[in-house]
């Protein structure tokens, strides 16, 4: 989606200096980093994320930061919204409380109330790595219920080019499975010949 180019840096910068906001907050800490449960370091990070947004996003040309019925919504040309999340599993799938409007941003519902034309919502996040050490995936994806609408679009900094937009390949096991057949005749597709 080249609406999304220009702000790839930004992107990527917002999740990265979050994760280093985290890192350095976790150092300071008593006791051990295993106290904190992944469901505080998702909040936390979560609240990095959006503040680093508001940061980056604040005074851009055509893009206006909001919050929308509890969330962090970034609207981009009044074409796209935005939220940021973290993603469970390399479907790149997210999860939460299915509030109404988390339903309705997720069916492509939500209707925004200074908006005259509809948008469409994209989600913004981040996937740890198989030891939740680091950050292995920024992507972008647009779904409904549940289902990406098309392939995520990995988040790729490219300094002082606004970015390149990357579709990234399907994870095996997306998309249908392949239908597979016996090659053996039915019962009814037996003629008098073959028995």
């Amino acid at each position: 989606m080249r609406l999304l180019q220009p702000f790839q840096n930004k992107f990527d910068q917002c999740f990265r200096d979050a994760w280093d906001r985290w890192q350095d907050w976790l150092k300071k800490l008593e006791g051990s980093p295993a106290d904190v449960s992944s469901r505080s370091r998702a909040n936390m990070l979560y609240d990095f994320i959006t503040a680093e947004v508001v940061k980056q996003f604040i005074a851009v040309e055509h893009v206006r930061v909001r919050k929308e019925r509890g969330f962090l919504v970034l609207h981009i040309q009044n074409r796209v919204a935005i939220r940021f999340k973290k993603f469970r599993g390399r479907k790149l799938k997210t999860s939460g409380i299915p509030t109404g409007q988390a339903l309705a941003f997720q069916g492509q519902t939500l209707e925004f109330s200074s908006e005259v034309e509809p948008m469409t919502h994209l989600v913004a996040g981040y996937l740890l790595d198989s030891f939740e050490l680091d950050l292995a995936k920024l992507a972008i994806t647009c779904s409904l219920d549940g289902e990406h609408l098309w392939a995520p679009i990995e988040i790729i900094p490219d300094a002082g080019q606004g970015g390149i937009t990357i579709p990234m390949p399907a994870a095996p096991g997306d998309g249908p499975r392949p239908v597979i057949r016996s090659t053996r005749k039915t019962p009814a597709e037996e003629t008098s010949e073959t028995r």
